[in-house]
């Protein structure tokens, strides 16, 4: 158990497209796991499809687990059944814990305690990414977050797609990653196994997207995006003019992706491009602080009223305007001579 008594949902998920997107039944799942008791401070808990079946009268372990795919698909949820454990992957930046450093902490030891390596390595990668857009927080300072950083990062879009069905590609991999865990994942196929009918109702939305993007939805918030992505560090611009598409031709309108290497090409070329703008922003940024870094020297040279390293004058910021300093001057200068006559007058009227 982790100790926690309640989970913070932020309402503004129903509004976000691609949380409406998703099928009622892997929303429900996700809620659910979300929720639980279980669920510990990294956003981990035991993957126990039999158990999460009875949370609803009407709930069975196959429609568990075909939700459990789509939201695999989508990287709402990483499942490692080799450990028998699973990660909502964007728990930890949406919780906001992170943000006290206590948390913190308790969250790198939350991280530790779990037996799958990749897991650990997408927790490392998700903290990662919230320090790059956060580096001033205090928390980033406490030795088991800063140990725990040290460690592997793995990205979560390299792992397999959780699916019970077992049909793996040509390869005996339905999505070959690119750093694979030590502890090895059980490679299923992208169509799941259902004798109740579940896996039409899940693939298949009332409203689906005409061109839908790789990049998940977010979980149940506690900030918006602000430009930053659950799978990247760059909102997904699926259509923005340079941005390649994140699927091939051929699964270009499908809901839920059938292995593809060519969709796998395609996403990893989207990401690129996606981690290049996050760079090219990022000079940007440090070029303009620069611009404006020399301006205020130039400016500080050009007055000749205030010290060139500070911009001080006479223990104040200059404002570099002469006339204005001057009128400043003569103001303080009448107040304290105003002064001096008050106290001139109070004095006299003492002796007398």
């Amino acid at each position: 158990m982790s100790g926690k008594d309640h989970s913070r949902v932020n309402l503004s998920i129903w509004g976000d497209d691609d949380w409406l997107d998703l099928p009622w039944m892997a929303q429900h799942l996700y809620l659910a796991l979300w929720t639980s008791p279980d669920l510990s401070y990294c956003g981990s808990a035991t993957w126990h499809p039999g158990r999460i079946a009875t949370l609803a009268d009407d709930l069975t372990v196959d429609m568990v687990e075909a939700a459990a795919a789509v939201l695999s698909q989508r990287l709402f949820l990483l499942v490692d059944e080799q450990t028998g454990e699973y990660l909502l992957r964007s728990w930890i930046k949406h919780d906001g814990l992170w943000r006290i450093p206590n948390m913190a902490v308790s969250m790198a030891n939350a991280r530790a305690s779990m037996s799958s390596r990749a897991l650990r390595g997408v927790v490392v990668h998700e903290v990662a990414k919230i320090r790059v857009k956060h580096p001033d927080s205090s928390s980033w300072t406490r030795d088991a977050v800063a140990s725990m950083l040290d460690q592997k990062a793995v990205d979560p879009g390299s792992l397999p797609v959780f699916n019970p069905g077992g049909n793996p590609d040509q390869n005996g991999m339905d999505n070959p990653r690119s750093n694979p865990s030590a502890n090895g994942w059980a490679n299923p196929s992208a169509n799941p196994t259902s004798n109740t009918g579940v896996t039409e109702n899940l693939t298949h939305t009332a409203n689906p997207r005409s061109n839908p993007g790789p990049t998940p939805a977010p979980a149940p918030t506690t900030e918006q995006q602000e430009g930053v992505t659950l799978s990247g560090d760059v909102t997904s611009r699926a259509g923005e003019a340079g941005r390649p598409s994140p699927r091939c031709p051929l699964h270009a309108d499908e809901i839920v992706v059938p292995p593809c290497g060519a969709c796998r090409d395609a996403r990893l070329s989207a990401e690129a491009w996606d981690a290049a703008q996050v760079d090219v922003e990022r000079e940007r940024r440090a070029a303009e602080r620069e611009a404006i870094a020399v301006a205020a020297v130039a400016e500080r040279r050009a007055c000749g009223m205030c010290d060139i390293e500070t911009g001080y004058a006479n223990g104040r910021v200059c404002n570099h305007n002469a006339e204005q300093a001057a009128t400043n001057a003569a103001g303080i200068a009448d107040v304290r001579a105003a002064f001096v006559r008050a106290s001139s007058r109070k004095t006299e009227t003492a002796d007398a």
